[in-house]
């Protein structure tokens, strides 16, 4: 009885020291499981592309399937002129007068850029080919054009949150919030140009974040040129192409011990900002004199932001051959002709700009994109991680708001919220990972990303252009009144828009649409004709079923008869759907990792 238990400690002996041994070990001991990192790399592509076919889809189902305002309208002339007579001119006589200047060689040009007209050339391609002489499904692809560049958008944020390191299913989450709870699904949906901005402006960025990462210069150029697309767009964007480049560099801005204590900070805003200035300015003093000296990171990143800068010119200087094209001129581009003509100004109140952008109930840009308060929350944790990148987001908006602010058209209308601040959107929808979520926060977001996502879907319900006639208001009705946002809310009128729809078209509503050709559906709304009594237009659009029709072309496309319809519905449901159903697979195989989990 008492051997027994000094056979069990010896046979126990030998294995606690074989433990030992293997803990101690130097050699490597292979993994028991597969490694994944190489099938988590190529996942990202599969769900990039899945996230694309989904936004895609959802923006092409709920756009207008018609252009919607005359600006769309000027560009597809443009864009079909181009292609038929291979001159960039406006030749549709019910726009020339809004939207044409003439030129010096007889014709008549529109006062925007190119990329506008030129990105849709394939569309309008596609449908001149198929349906010639009809034009009405070129103009229904047309309307398309930002619908893509809109999706795009999704893709690329989608690979910026992966290069900063978030994993793949919040990257995920947060892409869907930016492209279906903010102003960038409704503006996907316009043949406003402003969506292509936002791609163009977050391309821009995210290439000279991938240039500092990699030290390359050749994605620093690349960032470059997709900058200098925005010149070419609006002259206004030069603003902020040095701003857009800071993403090249990887350098420490000043920090905030240079500021203010924070009883300073709350008596003197203003001098906290001065000083945070005049360390910054220190800090790019510092760099530039440290690349002078000697080779090193602060030289290559200042090679990578010329670099940036010098493809930028490219699109100066493309941008200034059209305008000689055109008007005979590198530096007339036709907008103040324009502005002239039409007898409005073009700088107003900036008070009253600032405030109608950030606070005003008809066109504060948090209002039309609640989410985007949660960026302003986790800006600060993101600015402490990236640096460079936060600068160049909170610099390029700074710049771009005081910029709007001081014109008279800030609102951008006739439109739907404040369209020219949506570029900035997916900027900042690059701290929404970075927000800290406790259960307070977390409630707060939910409550956010809902409302914004409740106030998207309304602005795709009716036709943006009814509240500006059932006001009576005149053309330029905002240049007359610097304060007009802070007495009248397309937003909050939206509610009882949405609700008469299913009142149906009023029994008066005898035409489709507000032109001479009444039953066109593709083309864009004009309003009164000249010298109407404004004050009469909410009885003057009872006459026209589309500001009582659904917006999205799927629902005021059914009311029409199938000989009417551009485009015919059966085929193009079935392949949408489809679309969205290869998109979802490809992002779920993506997320799932074949097996991996992060």
């Amino acid at each position: 009885m008492t051997k027994m238990p000094d056979v069990r400690l010896e046979q126990r002996l030998p294995q606690v020291e074989i433990r030992v041994r293997v803990e101690d070990a130097t050699e490597p001991v292979p993994p028991p499981t597969p490694d994944c990192d190489h099938i988590r790399r190529n996942s990202k592509w599969w769900i990039a592309s899945g996230i694309f076919l989904v936004v895609l889809v959802c923006y092409v189902l709920t756009s207008p399937g018609r252009i919607d305002i005359i600006d769309g309208q000027a560009r597809f002339d443009v864009t079909y002129n181009w292609l038929v007579t291979g001159r960039p001119s406006v030749r549709d006589m019910w726009i020339t007068q809004y939207m044409g200047v003439p030129g010096p060689d007889g014709l008549h040009y529109s006062y925007y850029g190119a990329p506008g007209s030129v990105f849709a050339m394939p569309l309008v391609w596609v449908g001149l080919a198929t349906s010639s002489p009809d034009i009405r499904p070129s103009q229904f692809l047309f309307s398309l054009t930002s619908s893509i560049f809109g999706a795009g958008l999704a893709p690329i944020l989608f690979l910026f949150y992966r290069e900063l390191g978030i994993p793949a299913r919040r990257a995920f989450a947060w892409t869907l919030v930016n492209s279906l709870a903010t102003l960038v699904w409704p503006a996907s949906t316009s043949t406003f140009d402003n969506a292509q901005h936002a791609f163009f402006t977050l391309a821009a960025v995210y290439f000279g974040f991938l240039s500092a990462r990699r030290k390359s210069l050749a994605w620093a150029a690349l960032g470059g040129l997709m900058a200098g697309v925005l010149f070419l767009y609006q002259e206004y964007f030069l603003l902020i192409i040095p701003a857009l480049a800071l993403s090249t560099l990887q350098w420490k801005v000043a920090g905030d011990s240079e500021a203010p204590g924070p009883a300073a900070y709350q008596k003197q805003l203003i001098a906290r900002v001065v000083l945070a200035a005049k360390g910054a300015a220190r800090k790019v003093m510092e760099l530039i004199r440290e690349a002078w000296r000697t080779p090193g990171e602060a030289r290559s990143s200042c090679l990578r932001y010329a670099a940036f800068l010098v493809a930028a010119g490219i699109g100066v200087a493309l941008s200034l051959a059209y305008n000689d094209w055109r008007f005979g001129s590198w530096f007339e581009n036709g907008k103040v002709r324009s502005i002239t003509a039409h007898a409005y100004p073009l700088f107003g109140n900036p008070l009253a700009g600032l405030l109608t952008l950030l606070v005003s109930p008809g066109k504060s840009i948090f209002l039309y994109s609640p989410p985007l308060l949660l960026c302003l929350i986790g800006m600060r944790s993101f600015r402490q991680q990236q640096p460079a990148i936060a600068l160049a987001v909170k610099l390029s908006s700074a710049l771009l708001v005081l910029f709007l602010a001081c014109i008279c058209f800030v609102g951008g209308d006739w439109c739907w919220g404040p369209r020219y601040l949506t570029p900035l959107l997916p900027l900042w929808a690059l701290a929404f990972p970075f927000v800290k979520l406790d259960r307070i926060r977390r409630q707060c977001a939910v409550a956010l990303i809902g409302a914004g996502l409740l106030i998207q879907l309304m602005a795709l319900t009716v036709e943006n252009q009814r509240f500006f006639l059932e006001n009576g208001f005149k053309d330029y009705f905002w240049a007359e009144d610097p304060w007009i946002y802070f007495k009248h809310s397309a937003l909050f009128r939206r509610f009882g828009e949405v609700a008469s729809l299913r009142n149906g078209v009023p029994p008066t509503a005898r035409f489709f649409n507000s032109i001479p050709v009444t039953e066109w559906c593709t083309y864009t709304i004009l309003g009164p004709p000249p010298g109407f009594d404004r004050s009469k237009s909410p009885i003057w659009i009872r006459n026209f079923k589309i500001y009582y029709l659904p917006r999205p072309w799927p629902l005021w496309m059914s009311y029409l008869p199938p000989a009417n319809r551009p485009i015919p519905m059966g085929p193009w449901l079935w392949s949408l759907f489809t679309l969205m159903a290869l998109g979802g697979g490809l992002s779920y195989f993506g997320l799932r990792g074949r097996g991996c989990y992060e």
